[in-house]
């Protein structure tokens, strides 16, 4: 049997970004068998409230007592992330959120302690990743006011690694995307953007994500 990859991720938008992108960029490179674990966060598998312990953890180890020739990583927020994390409290006192990320995925892999597992968590969160490109914005909303697609495009301009569009409440990806698009709805448009973008905008312009994805083609390769 070939080596499985599973992908757990914290909800239905992240889900819907690994059928509809990941899967294909994966199958290009030779890599069929994967699957995908969405966490049961809330009432709908809506995400958030990703508990280590009880959630994230429990699903991992769950996946690794599989017999089978096997990968296990996550596709998690960073923004929001719950302070039961391994070396979350120590991560703190890092002013770089590069290395407050890498630390805390350390911690995971450290606690857990099977080389099958690759924990992975996004900077800052996935909708960080639509700021990639301007491509999927125009197509899908083309009747936004003049001011905010202006805001739209200068935060994508101004933030040539996407992945460092802060985390606070009021500047968070999400955040800026419900603000500026009417009615923005998180799973529907984020895979919608996402999909117009193409991975490839994402690949170029999010070196944590693309340092993932190369480490998973990789592993499953090896």
């Amino acid at each position: 049997m070939s080596r499985v990859l599973n992908i757990l991720v914290e909800g239905q938008t992240e889900k819907e970004f690994v059928t509809n992108l990941i899967y294909p960029y994966l199958f290009q490179n030779n890599i069929s068998n994967v699957r995908t674990i969405t966490i049961e966060t809330s009432p709908g598998f809506k995400g958030g409230d990703v508990r280590y312990t009880a959630r994230y953890k429990s699903n991992i180890q769950k996946l690794l007592r599989g017999q089978e020739d096997l990968l296990v990583t996550s596709l998690i927020d960073y923004y929001k992330l719950r302070n039961d994390f391994p070396k979350y409290e120590e991560s703190r006192s890092l002013a770089v959120p590069e290395q407050r990320v890498s630390l805390i995925e350390q911690g995971c892999f450290e606690d857990i302690n099977d080389k099958r597992f690759i924990p992975y968590i996004q900077l800052h969160e996935f909708e960080g990743l639509l700021f990639s490109d301007k491509k999927g914005f125009e197509q899908l909303f083309p009747d936004l006011s003049n001011s905010n697609r202006k805001e739209l495009f200068e935060t994508i301009e101004q933030f040539q690694n996407p992945e460092l569009i802060n985390d606070s409440p009021q500047t968070a990806p999400s955040v800026r995307l419900c603000k500026l698009i009417p009615n923005y709805q998180k799973p529907l448009y984020g895979n919608m953007i996402a999909l117009e973008n193409g991975l490839q905008s994402i690949l170029a312009k999010c070196p944590r994500f693309r340092a993932w994805m190369e480490i998973l083609i990789q592993r499953m390769k090896a």
